[in-house]
């Protein structure tokens, strides 16, 4: 199991930096047993483990651990020993994970398999994510302590998630770390009187990712362990591809107040939850984080096409949100320029309306263009009734026959955003 293989690096990193040489069984016993399982509230659940049984909750945390080692010592690797591993049994929901052919494991990987866990850091929709990169287990590492000190200064809140404070934790450490821990607001669970952790925001978890690793891609491992469990699998974090969006902003909006990094790291939603982007892509970059709601301002295949309108400051904030990120994946600044010029040609087109020649609904046609051919076809027909903007016209009908496919609808989105914006600055102007 994976989850053996990072407890394994782990203990390799902790052992030269603390200059000791334990054994991941010896680990298990000395450090994590004492942090996660010798007090009122343990830090961590495995599922049908001794240390979670509800049978065995009269026990001591002691006799739970002498109780574990038997097991380990005694019984096959099985998902109450070893974390991640396939439950005991053929007839259980988690067989497919087992096999007849002989295996290597032994009781150091069960053992490591717990450290593997502790590590693993939850996000939103209940998915885990571990990380191979020595400075990111090191830092997640820092933070157990920390846990064990929030849940004995806040009795209300439900133990057992270090997968999520790690999350919450991993957070903070990437960030600037210019003010002091602030530690993550408990909510009400669905049952019961106690308080739970929330998986943090997995593109928050990115963006602080990008901004130390800005020209890495970091393969994480993504999974869920509970009754029946769920592999994601490796996914390739494309980080260059998010530094490209923070080096757009800086180009753009670096003193627009309205667009601040701090802002877009607090208020920025996804249009797809983790576990959606990874099967739609297999890889996590820019298109995986394409804002929520941006699709409401595409051409739209049944002709309603959503105007955006802008008028308070949160309109403002995700107007500029949404070119920020048209503009980063489309990566070409000329692009931006060649909307912004389209949007003049078309309000000026619009400006020669008269009851013969009806100008605003080809513009309107333009703009709400579905496909190349159909946005080609209404140029030509503006061209036919009017050439005063013909050199922009053909500019932007060239750019339209060559960029990608995929290009299309989002370049034609951000001639919308530049017309609906020109045209509010103008009516303002006129006021």
């Amino acid at each position: 199991m994976y989850t053996s293989f990072i407890g394994k690096k782990f203990l390799r990193l902790y052992n030269e930096r603390e200059k000791k040489q334990y054994t991941a069984h010896q680990f298990f016993d000395e450090v994590l047993f004492i942090l996660f399982f010798k007090s009122d509230k343990d830090l961590m659940f495995v599922h049908n483990s001794k240390f979670s049984n509800a049978s065995l909750s009269s026990k001591s945390s002691d006799e739970k651990l002498a109780l574990f080692h038997k097991a380990v010592k005694e019984d096959e690797a099985n998902s109450s020993t070893m974390v991640g591993y396939a439950a005991k049994g053929f007839k259980e929901v988690t067989s497919g994970q087992l096999t007849n052919l002989p295996n290597s494991i032994d009781s150091e990987d069960v053992y490591a398999s717990w450290i593997g866990e502790a590590l693993a850091v939850g996000i939103e929709g209940g998915l885990y994510l571990l990380f191979e990169r020595e400075d990111l287990l090191w830092d997640i590492f820092q933070g157990w302590a920390m846990y064990r000190k929030f849940l004995q200064q806040t009795p209300s809140v439900k133990g057992r998630q270090i997968e999520y404070w790690n999350g919450h934790w991993l957070k903070y450490q990437l960030g600037e770390r210019d003010e002091n821990f602030d530690p993550p607001r408990p909510e009400k669970g669905v049952s019961g009187n106690e308080l739970v952790l929330k998986g943090v925001s997995w593109v928050q978890l990115i963006f602080k990712l990008s901004q130390r690793y800005p020209s890495v891609s970091l393969t994480t491992y993504s999974y869920a362990l509970g009754q029946m469990n769920t592999t994601i699998g490796f996914i390739n974090l494309q980080l260059p591809e998010i530094t490209r969006f923070w080096e757009w902003q800086d180009l753009l909006f670096a003193k627009n107040d309205t667009l601040g990094r701090k802002q877009i790291e607090k208020l920025y939603e996804p249009l797809l939850t983790f576990r959606a982007a990874c099967r739609s892509s297999g890889v996590i970059g820019l298109k995986a984080i394409e804002p929520s709601k941006l699709r409401d301002y595409f051409p739209q295949l049944n002709g309603k096409n959503k105007d955006y309108k802008l008028s308070t400051d949160e309109s403002f904030f995700y107007f500029n949100l949404y070119k920020l990120w048209i503009i980063a994946m489309l990566n070409k600044k000329e692009l931006l320029v060649l909307a912004s010029k389209t949007a003049d040609s078309l309000l000026a087109i619009e400006g020669k309306e008269t009851r013969t020649a009806k100008l605003s609904s080809l513009s309107e046609n333009i703009r709400n263009a579905k496909n190349t051919r159909e946005f080609i076809d209404k140029l030509r027909e503006v061209l036919d009734k009017d050439d005063t903007n013909a050199e922009t016209l053909r500019e932007v009908m060239q750019e339209v026959l060559t960029m990608p496919n995929d290009n299309f609808p989002l370049f034609v989105t951000l001639i919308r955003f530049e017309h609906t914006y020109k045209k509010i600055i103008a009516q303002k102007a006129v006021s």
